[in-house]
């Protein structure tokens, strides 16, 4: 065991992760993700139409946006790691009986790191569709 023995991870930015109870965690994820979405759908807002392209800088809207996804997208998954870790060292040390429901919210978290590469893949699909064509190179996360 690591040492963690506390039901609440402080993270980066005394983000505290809620490891111990899979809901919360859940929870959490869930505030993470709608950010996301706050994200793209600025993005969509501060795009200029082509009538109004000259108007607005919109390769630094998209290099801001990029970096902000990027942020997002690797406190989630650091989040992930860091619960699943905290539980993998749980099961370790724990008893034949409390065994199954450990296993069962690695099977949760295991579950979260697959959706979130496809939230990942979502957000690069629209930002490559809105962004390329005000960048120098193919825009991608």
């Amino acid at each position: 065991s690591s040492g963690i023995n506390a039901e609440w991870l402080l993270r980066p930015g005394n983000m505290a992760l809620p490891c111990d109870n899979f809901y919360e965690f859940k929870r959490l994820l869930t505030t993470f993700r709608d950010k996301d979405d706050k994200v793209i759908y600025n993005l969509n807002a501060l795009l200029p139409t082509a009538s109004f392209s000259d108007k607005v800088d919109a390769a630094t809207n998209c290099q801001k946006f990029k970096t902000e996804l990027l942020d997002l997208h690797q406190q989630r998954e650091q989040m992930i790691n860091s619960c699943l870790e905290f539980q993998q060292n749980k099961l370790a040390s724990a008893s034949n009986e409390t065994k199954r429901p450990i296993q069962r919210v690695i099977r949760s978290l295991k579950q979260e790191a697959s959706v979130e590469k496809i939230v990942k893949e979502r957000s690069n699909a629209f930002f490559q569709t809105k962004c390329n064509p005000y960048m120098n190179f193919n825009a991608s996360l």
